[in-house]
């Protein structure tokens, strides 16, 4: 196995771990202060997050997306224990990022 054939897992892990720290941090009033809507955040991260493994092809697009939802359901039932709140449209907007990620990997394969 080597380094260079798995860049894309290693890239969605790096950023599959980013999306856990800032899920996951105590809220504060800077989070509070994005000009874009918290749901769209959503998208944009999770779309990010399955995008470079998607490409790479190392696994199939379904269980990309069966995985991925499961990892933001997960984060979504942690946050009431970190002083942040559990939210169905956060996930909804997690599993239509992880979507659109897949789509647009296959549309550039």
């Amino acid at each position: 196995m080597s380094f260079i054939k798995f860049k894309g897992l290693y890239l969605t892990l790096i950023l599959a771990l980013l999306i856990l720290f800032l899920s996951l941090k105590p809220p504060s009033e800077i989070d509070s202060k994005f000009l874009v809507s918290d749901k769209l955040l959503h998208l944009f991260a999770y779309c990010l997050m399955v995008l470079p493994v998607s490409l790479e092809k190392i696994f199939p697009h379904f269980s990309v997306f069966l995985f991925a939802l499961a990892y933001g359901g997960c984060i979504e039932l942690i946050q009431p224990f970190t002083g942040r709140e559990a939210d169905i449209t956060d996930f909804f907007a997690n599993a239509a990022g992880i979507f659109l990620g897949i789509l647009v990997a296959r549309s550039l394969r």
